[in-house]
Formats: C-alpha cells, sequence, structure tokens
C-alpha cells in the first residue's frame, strides 16, 4: 500500500533524518470538550546535541511525501534524555499553534469594548496581540452570536475559545492565517471512512457510542450579561449538561439553549472514535485526507460500518478533530466524530433556527 513519510523542520534546520517519533493533535476529541489549540509532540536523536539550539517560540513545520500541506507548530519546551547508553540520548520538543500560544498572552479589555460581534471581537483581540503569525484574513465573516464586551480577567486564548463555544463554530489555521469560522451547516469534507480501501479510508476499528454523557437531557448556559438559561427533556433520565457562553442578548442564548437540548437528547445519534493507519491506505486516499487534515474540523464525511444484526449502514458525522502517532514507516490515526445534527442548526418551529435565509440556514 503506501508510507507517509513525515519531514520535520524546527527554525531553518532539517530535523527528519534523527526523528524517532512524532505525534500531533488537530481539533479536540469531543464537542465537549473546550477548544485549546493544536499540540505536537517529537523526539529526536540528541547524540552530538544536535537540539540544543532550539529554542521557546522557534517555528516548527510538520511536511510529508503525499501532501504539500504542512502544519505549523511553535516549540513550548525542549526536554533532554541523557541516557547512560551509547548513543542513547534524546530530546523531546513540546509544540502547540497560534491558538495554543495564544493561552500565555494576557488580553486587554479595552480593546473589544464596543465590539459585540463574536467573529470580529476574536479578529480585533488577534490583532491587538500582533502574534508572528498568523496574519488576520483579509475578509472575515461576520459571528452570528452577539457577545459581551465585558473581558473578564482570562487570557486570550480563553477569550477566543469562549468565544468559539458560543458561536459553536471552529477555526482554521494554516502557519499563516489564523480564521474564525462562523457558525453554518457543516461544508462536505473530500475523505470518507469505509470497509475498503477501493471506496474511502479503510478503518481497523470503530467504536460507536450510544447513550451516556453525550447525551444530556438539561442544558444550562451561563453568561455574565444573561445569566442561566436552562432547557430539558423531562421524559428522560437525568444528565446535565452545563456550557459558559458569551452571550449578551437573552433571546439568543435561550434559543441556543432551546437548540442544543433538542439536538444533544437525540440518542438514536451515534459518535464514533475511528482508528486507521497508512499501511492499508491507498495513495490517492491517503494524500486527500492528508490535504485536508488542517481544515478538516466542522466539515461531514460519511461513515460506512457493519452493524450486528443489521448490516451496512452510512451515517453523515462531522470531524471534531484527529490524532496521529508516527514512528518510522507506520502512522496510526484516531478520529473523533459527532452527529452532523449537532451542526445543522434547524429546529422546527423556531423563531430563530427555524428560520431559512438566503445562504444558509440563520439566526
Amino acid at each position: 500500500m503506501v508510507a507517509i513519510n513525515w519531514t520535520c523542520t524546527i527554525g531553518a534546520t532539517s530535523f527528519t533524518s534523527i526523528t524517532q517519533s512524532l505525534s500531533f493533535g488537530v481539533g479536540r476529541s469531543s464537542f465537549f470538550n473546550t477548544w485549546s489549540g493544536n499540540n505536537c509532540t517529537i523526539t529526536v536523536r540528541n547524540n552530538t546535541g544536535q537540539a540544543a539550539a532550539i529554542r521557546q517560540g522557534d517555528i516548527i513545520t510538520i511536511g510529508n511525501n503525499l501532501s504539500v500541506e504542512t502544519l505549523t507548530f511553535y516549540a513550548v519546551e525542549v526536554s533532554f534524555q541523557d541516557n547512560i547508553a551509547v548513543n542513547g540520548n534524546t530530546a523531546t520538543i513540546t509544540a502547540r499553534d497560534a491558538l495554543g500560544q495564544l493561552y500565555s498572552a494576557n488580553g486587554n479589555n479595552d480593546v473589544v469594548l464596543g465590539i459585540n460581534n463574536s467573529i470580529d471581537q476574536a479578529v480585533e483581540l488577534m490583532t491587538e496581540i500582533g502574534f508572528y503569525p498568523p496574519d488576520i484574513p483579509a475578509t472575515n465573516p461576520p459571528g452570528r452570536a452577539i457577545i459581551s464586551d465585558i473581558f473578564e480577567l482570562t487570557t486570550v486564548g480563553e477569550r477566543i475559545a469562549s468565544i468559539l463555544n458560543t458561536e459553536n463554530s471552529f477555526y482554521y489555521y494554516n502557519g499563516q492565517t489564523i480564521e474564525f469560522r462562523e457558525s453554518a451547516a457543516p461544508e462536505l469534507a473530500s475523505s470518507n471512512f469505509t470497509l475498503s480501501n477501493t471506496t474511502g479510508l479503510a478503518y481497523s476499528d470503530i467504536t460507536r457510542k450510544y447513550p451516556n454523557t453525550n447525551y444530556p437531557t438539561e442544558i444550562k448556559l451561563t453568561s455574565v450579561d444573561v445569566g442561566e438559561t436552562s432547557a430539558k427533556d423531562s421524559s428522560q433520565y437525568p444528565r446535565l449538561y452545563n456550557r459558559q457562553v458569551l452571550f449578551e442578548q437573552a433571546v439568543q442564548q435561550q434559543d441556543q439553549t432551546n437548540y442544543f437540548k433538542a439536538v444533544l437528547t437525540q440518542d438514536d445519534e451515534p459518535y464514533f472514535d475511528i482508528q486507521f493507519n497508512d499501511s492499508t491506505q491507498t495513495s490517492g486516499q491517503m494524500t486527500t485526507w492528508l490535504n485536508g487534515i488542517e481544515s478538516i474540523m466542522g466539515k461531514y464525511l460519511s461513515v460506512t460500518y457493519n452493524e450486528p444484526g443489521v448490516g451496512n449502514v452510512t451515517r453523515k458525522m462531522v470531524v471534531e478533530g484527529a490524532t496521529l502517532n508516527a514512528v518510522p514507516g507506520r502512522s496510526d490515526w484516531f478520529v473523533f466524530l459527532s452527529p452532523v445534527a449537532i451542526y445543522d442548526l434547524f429546529t422546527l418551529d423556531s423563531s430563530v433556527f427555524g428560520i431559512l435565509d438566503t445562504s444558509r440556514l440563520g439566526w
């Protein structure tokens, strides 16, 4: 089949030939997790002090032989394993992306005063920090959530994560530009997961998850301006889900609460964890996956699986995130998927989520 050959450059120096292992994560492992940024860990040989010059903030670029797309991270820490064994010295570099870096940046309330559109506020915070890169996109989609301009004591990264939680959306980072996406019905991804590599990515393991904490029956959203809003399905066993948000308008927060109650209580909608590796894929399927990995979060794809007693079933699922663990000759992927209903943005008879505009299902 095919093998991914990973490349690793730190600053202007290639570490590809001495890299022993590589792991990274993009997105998040669950809809219920808060955005914290993409992360990366690299272990390299250090028998002659090859990693001695790596410093915090150094730009790390991860590439491969099958795609022109790369992933960008910033070094956070270097730990050295100085072993007694001959030629056993290694160094482990941990890194994070632009959003992860912003968790170390303090914000200023003055910069967001009077800015109540969610995406506009996130962009203004990025502009204030002047992080190098990313460059803010020349045009940004307007956010759908109207949020508070009260900036409590927190970091810029935490504030932006709260904005994304309120907007119910994702972000995209390609090493040069960071884009905060408005909440919208999911776009179609280029890949899908199937039982055979002739029609998609063939997985080696699939976990299908039904009623548990992924299916709350009571939703509570809390914000500084509005306070608490709630909605529940009293016909089911009580399971509470709390989310901190930034809404300024009570009607938006209550409609978002009602929307979450409507979609999160659908316990016939499974969540999936999928595992696959490069050795069982075709070159074309693997290249398509790699071309889209940095921007696949929030997009939907199809998953075909064999359900005992039922047969083959195909479902549309939204990608929350993915992780990679790689050693020379093998790359193992884990992908986390949520029901597309969570992001469909349509609730029958809702004054907000039941309205169609000309371009999307909109507020």
